[in-house]
């Protein structure tokens, strides 16, 4: 019986001991890997000191040029944005991480239906490319205890990379993501299908996503934040829509601006402005840039 107990606590601590390893190892190359997700958490949680940046998932990550924003509002300017549903759980937690570091001027954060409403595919579960960041500031603990990865990461810090090693490797191995463009991620290609409908979203108010958005404007209250909220045009949109009533009536609330540009005239309905019913192209995003930099410079100090 003594014999089978110390086979197993030494079992037990050859296991620890490679798990610590391992994620030392891995850490290492995660910090300077390419690929787009990675590279942008890295950037904007340990380098990325631009005092305007913009926040939201994949409409934000592809929507706006920073490179042009910047020459309007002559200040440097960081596109954080993330695409794969990175709801306002991601948004809250990378938020904590930025000011654990630094305390940009100003904030725009593009919110979409996914950040208020019980849409598919996008509960809590999108925090977990923040796994690697375990214990670095409560607010992006506090998202990961809710996506119930927090103790599994205490339990093996491996775990904390278990779905990136493509990405690691690959990203260490080729330049996937240009320092250059300020973390916007341009889309080449035009939209096909002329017949594109607009999307529904016949979903009820999540109470939880609702508070954590106003948890995100208190905590740039508190840092005092410029926080503004934005909408990007769609291709195809619902006339006398009552989609954006949520953010529109907390931005009232918090007495905070609102630019919802759902329908905007000029790229609303222009094939050729767009990359899929959702998302502007590389010359969408630029003609979007410059039309709406103007507008955004009575935020930026």
């Amino acid at each position: 019986m003594k014999k089978f107990l110390s086979r197993v606590i030494v079992i037990i601590a050859i296991t620890l001991i490679a798990d610590r390893v391992l994620s030392y190892v891995t850490g290492i190359f995660y910090k300077t890997t390419t690929t787009t997700d990675e590279y942008k958490i890295n950037e904007v949680t340990y380098h990325m000191t631009a005092p305007v940046i913009f926040m939201g998932s994949s409409m934000s990550h592809h929507n706006y040029v920073p490179s042009i924003i910047s020459d309007t509002l002559k200040t440097d300017v960081y596109n954080a944005g993330l695409w794969g549903m990175r709801n306002i759980y991601f948004q809250y937690g990378l938020l904590s991480n930025i000011l654990k570091r630094y305390t940009p001027k100003t904030i725009f954060l593009e919110l979409h239906p996914i950040d208020f409403l019980q849409t598919p595919f996008s509960t809590v579960e999108t925090v977990s490319r923040l796994t690697p960041f375990i214990n670095y500031s409560e607010g992006c603990d506090e998202v990961l205890k809710k996506g119930k990865l927090y103790y599994k990461c205490k339990a093996s810090n491996l775990y904390r990379y278990n779905s990136e090693f493509a990405n690691i490797v690959v990203g260490n191995i080729t330049n996937l993501t240009p320092a250059a463009l300020k973390g916007f991620k341009p889309l080449i290609g035009q939209l096909t299908d002329v017949n594109v409908k607009p999307e529904q979203f016949p979903y009820a108010v999540d109470k939880d996503k609702i508070h954590y958005i106003q948890a995100f404007i208190d905590m740039c209250k508190k840092k005092k934040i410029t926080l503004v909220f934005l909408t990007s045009p769609m291709y195809a949109i619902e006339q006398n829509t009552t989609l954006f009533n949520v953010p529109d009536s907390l931005a009232k609330q918090n007495k905070i601006a609102y630019i919802n540009n759902y329908n905007l005239s000029g790229i609303t309905g222009h094939r050729e402005y767009y990359y899929d019913f959702g998302h502007l192209n590389e010359e969408g995003a630029k003609k979007y840039s410059s039309f709406i930099a103007p507008e955004l410079k009575q935020f930026v100090d």
